[in-house]
């Protein structure tokens, strides 16, 4: 176990859930700067095909946390820029970019795209005109159909594939390099990578409900690549998971959501902050809405998101403190049962640090 002199209430509690929840995990509680204020890891990064410990430079899938530190985050810095109109309906259908942001363009919450493209270009026009949606604004439903969708359209708009934007617009001006964060790490970084599921993968069960599979991982298993099908189907990067990062990418990354952002102008933090009409910021969740899983921890105003994999940031409000875990929960097999609790016990006991 590592971690700073301020961490050992924190990593007691979290004993209790490694490795019976999840083989490892990393912490943080940072204040609103980003600057770390106690952090902690433990357990195993891999235990199959070999086992290597989890340190503070791991790579972990951050799954659907791509969503808000990727995707919301280009498209609201996009909108500062004058180069995405949020409020402007995309092109063909009745939604606008800002109801995608806030999971409120009708979308389901998940099929396998691979079930109804061959490739990136048929699942964007499946997208667009195959895929069964409701009424725009009619309410609000966790997708992760819209987000991809919105990964296209930025791709789209701002001429770039959304790694390239990534690497680009987020990480150089945050100072992250490759080996801090990244869509599809290189083999060079597959040693510093927290492993995913080696099968039978979760995901199977889901898809064969539209007579289908997901696409295979390359050698060995689960080890270097997205979890999440879709994501691996458009080969790594999607607007809805494939992002890789380690504790201090995710800190410098959730930062940006912050008062002062190097990124965001302070209408784009409010639209990612107001949860106003739904319970979905621009991004986000806000805390103690329906689908909250993190526990009644959180004051009114927090907000925050989790990943498949076993990853969650929560911001407290204004100046408050982020809480991040990152962990490999579904690894090599997914346990089948819900994170929700362990994330909870991680923030009672985080939220008490001085």
């Amino acid at each position: 176990m590592h971690g700073d002199l301020n961490s050992g209430r924190v990593a007691s509690a979290l004993t209790a859930i490694c490795p019976s929840k999840t083989p490892g995990f990393a912490w943080s509680v940072t204040d609103a700067s980003g600057r770390r204020l106690a952090w902690g890891c433990q357990g195993s990064a891999v235990v199959d095909p070999i086992r290597q410990p989890v340190g503070e430079d791991t790579l972990f899938d951050l799954a659907s946390l791509t969503k808000p530190l990727v995707t919301a985050a280009l498209a609201l810095q996009a909108a500062d820029r004058g180069e995405l109109d949020l409020e402007a309906p995309v092109a063909g259908t009745g939604f606008t970019p800002l109801q995608l942001l806030r999971h409120e363009a009708g979308f389901p919450a998940w099929r396998p795209l691979y079930a109804f493209a061959r490739d990136r270009e048929g699942a964007r026009r499946w997208l667009l005109l195959g895929c069964p949606r409701e009424e725009p604004g009619c309410r609000t439903e966790y997708t992760c159909l819209g987000y991809i969708l919105l990964g296209f359209l930025l791709e789209e708009f701002l001429h770039a594939p959304l790694s390239g934007l990534f690497a680009e617009r987020l990480a150089a001006p945050l100072g992250l390099k490759p080996e801090d964060a990244c869509f599809s790490p290189s083999e060079s970084l597959r040693a510093r990578v927290a492993a995913t599921e080696r099968g039978p993968l979760h995901e199977d069960g889901l898809a064969r409900q539209y007579g289908s599979e997901p696409p295979s991982f390359r050698e060995p298993a689960g080890w270097g690549e997205v979890n999440d099908g879709n994501a691996r189907m458009l080969g790594g990067a999607a607007g809805n998971a494939g992002l890789f990062g380690n504790l201090h990418a995710v800190e410098g990354l959730a930062a940006a959501f912050r008062p002062g952002s190097a990124l965001l102008s302070e209408r784009a933090l409010r639209l990612a902050w107001d949860a106003t009409p739904g319970f979905r910021t621009a991004g986000w969740k806000a805390a103690g809405t329906p689908g909250w899983a993190a526990g009644a921890c959180l004051p009114r105003g927090a907000v925050g998101h989790e990943g498949f994999t076993g990853t969650g940031v929560w911001m407290e409000p204004g100046r408050g403190r982020t809480f991040i875990l990152l962990a490999n929960r579904v690894h090599p097999v997914h346990p089948e049962d819900d994170f929700g609790p362990a994330r909870a016990h991680f923030l009672a006991a985080a939220r008490e640090l001085s």
